[in-house]
């Protein structure tokens, strides 16, 4: 048996309180939830590395991509050379990321998205990191079964993603332990207020107070709790935000129109395989009938589209969903800072839509990721589409908070300003 205290020495590996209670458990399964930065992929590579020591052992690292599982692997590696600086040919990148010891042991990353390359082995180990944003399906049907030969080891970590299938994993495990982003010694305190500060609540219960939500894998909660209202024609003296999303490939264009004063959703249309001068046509029609202003996302379609609309002298804002917001607001912008407002404005009942089943549907499955340097990417599900989520956020992105002077304020009839962004 490999003596902890020695090995870490070596490799200069120093685990805080909690990756130590990890470490003292002997148990077959082990389940950790955990928030982001606890130190997941630190543990990993350790429980990893100490097995590969060891005389004719097999593990795998399983994780949702092989970019995930190169995280694990890169600690791994440097610790590997250092404990074993003689065996470095045995490290191999291709097919795919291994490491393969002169005692006839061996380590691989594997990738959920190839379930044929996860057939027919038998384990002492397998790791299988990011668990929740790992399909049920590949755990049952390709995972489970690879220790069962052996009695090998399984060790499940991951942040919660909803109450999927690990939240009940974790729950009927024995040996289960849970985490927040600050429980690990060196996390800043400083990021974990800014994360508290900037990001939906959800988000940060999730992400670093590592806390299992119904709804936590979407972006928009109470999304039900905003469908009280019908579509309208317009009204005399109110004045209309237009949110437009351009088809993309096989995507759909989506209008949105918003009563700046009501923050209903009045008018709504969405259409596929139509000719960009038809499109043009149309989206000038209902601009005209609701003497509106456009917001259009900025893309390769949205510009040559965007100059047709201002020629036709149509009142429209340019939002590029990429860099950083410009004092201005209508010229630059981001898509996270986008849908954050719409979320925000979402779960405090700030804009309200109609009982449409694919707006609904669209809203209620929208998720979000986070990339190993801690941003977040937004996104709808495989198979699904979010052209609606962003015609509605690009629509709500002016809308201010709807308060009693806001809305006083919003009777009064006014001349055409030049800016819309004036009002947010």
């Amino acid at each position: 048996m490999i003596s902890d205290e020695k090995l870490q020495q070596v490799i200069g590996f120093h685990p805080h309180w909690g990756q130590k209670r990890v470490l003292n458990s002997d148990s077959r399964d082990i389940v950790i939830c955990s928030g982001r930065r606890w130190g997941k992929s630190l543990i990993a590579a350790y429980i990893a590395l100490k097995t590969l020591l060891e005389d004719n052992t097999h593990t795998w690292i399983i994780s949702p991509t092989y970019d995930l599982s190169q995280k694990v692997f890169d600690y791994l590696v440097k610790w590997f050379l250092k404990a074993a600086p003689s065996q470095s040919q045995g490290i191999s990148y291709r097919p795919f990321p291994r490491i393969k010891t002169a005692r006839g042991s061996w380590v691989e990353c594997k990738s959920a998205e190839n379930p044929t390359g996860l057939l027919g082995e038998e384990l002492d180990l397998r790791i299988v990191d990011e668990a929740a944003r790992i399909p049920k399906r590949i755990e049952e049907t390709y995972l489970f079964p690879t220790t069962a030969s052996r009695q090998g080891r399984s060790f499940y970590i991951s942040t919660p993603f909803g109450k999927n299938w690990f939240y009940y994993k974790w729950l009927e495990t024995e040996d289960r332990f849970k985490f927040r982003s600050i429980d690990n010694p060196h996390f800043p305190k400083k990021e974990w207020e800014r994360a508290k500060e900037k990001l939906p609540e959800s988000v940060f219960n999730q992400e670093y107070m590592a806390q299992f939500l119904e709804s936590a894998a979407t972006v928009f909660r109470g999304v039900r709790d905003i469908i009280d209202n019908t579509l309208k024609e317009p009204e005399q003296g109110h004045r209309y935000f237009i949110g437009l999303d351009l088809a993309k490939l096989r995507d759909f264009t989506v209008l949105t129109v918003v009563d700046r004063e009501t923050h209903n959703v009045v008018f709504w249309d969405r259409f596929q395989k139509i000719s960009y001068p038809l499109q043009i046509d149309r989206i000038e029609s209902v601009a005209n009938r609701y003497n509106g202003r456009l917001i259009v996302e900025t893309n390769n379609v949205g510009l040559s589209v965007i100059d047709e609309l201002r020629a036709r002298g149509l009142a429209v804002d340019d939002f590029t969903t990429i860099g950083t917001v410009s004092k201005d607001f209508n010229k630059k912008g981001t898509k996270e800072r986008l849908i954050n407002k719409l979320s925000v404005d979402i779960e405090n009942k700030n804009i309200h839509i109609p009982d449409i089943e694919i707006l609904v549907d669209e809203l209620e499955s929208y998720g979000y990721d986070m990339t190993p340097s801690g941003n977040f990417t937004y996104s709808a599900p495989v198979g699904k589409h979010d052209d609606c989520v962003m015609s509605l956020a690009l629509a709500n992105w002016p809308l201010k908070g709807k308060t009693r002077e806001r809305i006083i304020e919003a009777r009064r009839v006014e001349p055409p300003r030049k800016k819309i962004f004036q009002y947010f």
